[in-house]
């Protein structure tokens, strides 16, 4: 039989497609039509309402500017990014003029420099080109990361693809709220996303160095990086022996990184916490479950989440990383990662749930026979999924312009609703990890690959 390292799945070309498939894959295209138009439409109302009421109007210069500007300003004029200087000249360029927080209608986000500093070598390569052509290249970049990841992710869960499926699946991806909002401010979270799916599939196929060192590249978003670290760290402990190149791969890798990051700045890592403490500041320090929960209930339920979760990963820490278990181990710690974390509550990070959307696609025919509550809670998770979607087509059909937006309901519809989706994310781990147990019938695991066509 073959072995699971050697297979790498590939895309299964038909010689004829049947008319079924290609109407779902029109009809994904349409689904990421809608999202975009609704984005267009809804980034410009909101501007044009901000702009009537507010008493800066921001520039859209991106997520990417701060970064690339704190780079630039490293590199050829040797200035501190993280300095206030700096971080004044970022706000002018922004909003016009310096921020002042006593003034009603100020903006909160003081587009400050709050990477750690090794991001620097990521953009230094564009510090001599101009900023419209910066965004251009990391808008495909960043759209290039997350089909990448979406491929990562195929071969970690052993799906394999028709052409047809899998270009259903990157319609619907680069169409979901997520990659839209992603795209659209330029977020590094989407390559984030590409570097943890990249560990994922160097740790299934036994290359563990490289597993580690693609760890240590997802810290440049170190809120993103944090669970799925800690969940590959105890998977490593559980057999030290033969698992420890992961955790040296991650510590000489991130140890190089801030080296040479201290080498450009000295004692840079003593001022970055400053720069979160900031960010916590006016992006707010609470995370998607405080959001959507009174703090009564917050906290306790936060609590929960964590044993349950720690559990979930500890039983699991000796199987193999091309095991059911880890998948759903590590797909548990990135729903942990959207829900629990401070910070991680804009729909962007919702890129790191593909694994568990996938996962659910991999095993529905062993999971759907289970119980009536197994089959309940797949179609309530995949009716959440599908949600934003069937509002921006909705809203598709309504007129709006910026002299009559959509009523303030509708137009934050797709949004607010794709908040369920971390929330139901913790079926999908829950569900399995539990017919595993009772039925046993995910004990191959991914021993044969799963073909769609």
């Amino acid at each position: 039989m073959q072995k699971e390292a050697d297979y790498f799945p590939g895309f299964m070309l038909t010689k004829r497609v049947p008319p079924t498939h290609l109407a779902l894959l029109l009809f994904s295209v349409l689904c990421a039509a809608s999202m975009w138009s609704y984005w267009s439409r809804l980034t410009l109302g909101l501007t044009q309402s901000l702009a009537d009421t507010a008493t800066t109007r921001a520039k859209p210069l991106s997520d990417l500017y701060p970064r690339w500007y704190g780079t630039r300003e490293l590199f050829l004029h040797h200035r501190d990014p993280y300095g206030v200087d700096v971080s004044h000249e970022i706000q002018i360029a922004f909003y016009g003029r310096l921020l002042d927080a006593s003034r009603p209608g100020e903006p909160r986000d003081q587009q400050r420099f709050a990477y750690p500093l090794y991001v620097v070598f990521l953009l230094a390569p564009f510090i001599h080109m101009e900023f419209h052509s910066v965004q251009l290249i990391f808008h495909c970049l960043l759209a290039a990361a997350t089909v990448g990841s979406a491929a990562l992710w195929q071969r970690f869960v052993r799906l394999s693809f028709s052409w047809t499926a899998f270009a259903t699946l990157l319609a619907m991806l680069l169409g979901s709220v997520a990659v839209t909002e992603g795209l659209s401010i330029l977020q590094l979270g989407l390559l984030v996303s590409c570097f943890i799916s990249a560990a994922a599939v160097c740790a299934a196929s036994g290359q563990l160095f490289l597993s580690g060192a693609f760890l240590a590249l997802s810290t440049i978003k170190p809120q993103l990086a944090v669970v799925p670290i800690g969940w590959f760290a105890l998977w490593a402990l559980g057999d030290w022996r033969h698992r420890r190149p992961l955790l040296a791969g991650l510590a000489i890798t991130l140890g190089a990184l801030i080296l040479a990051s201290e080498y450009l700045l000295q004692g840079w890592l003593w001022r970055y916490p400053d720069a979160l403490r900031a960010y916590a500041d006016y992006f707010g320090d609470r995370s998607l479950l405080m959001v959507l929960l009174p703090s009564v209930l917050a906290w306790p339920v936060t609590a929960i989440v964590l044993v349950t979760a720690f559990r979930f990963c500890w039983r699991a820490r000796r199987q193999p990383a091309d095991s059911v278990y880890f998948a759903t181990s590590l797909a548990f710690a990135l729903a942990l990662t959207v829900s629990i974390i401070p910070t991680v509550v804009s729909p962007f990070n919702q890129v790191l749930l593909l694994p568990l959307v996938l996962l659910l696609v991999r095993y529905w025919n062993d999971l759907w026979p289970a119980n009536a509550l197994t089959r309940f809670a797949m179609v309530a998770f995949c009716g959440c999924v599908f949600l934003p979607w069937l509002m921006t087509l909705t809203l598709a059909l309504l007129p709006s312009t910026p002299q009559t937006p959509w009523p303030l309901h509708l137009r934050l519809g797709p949004l607010l609703t794709s908040l369920a989706f971390p929330c139901a994310a913790f079926i999908v781990p829950m569900v399995m990890r539990r017919v595993h147990d009772s039925t046993l019938v995910l004990t191959r695991a991914t021993s044969s690959p799963v073909k769609l066509s």
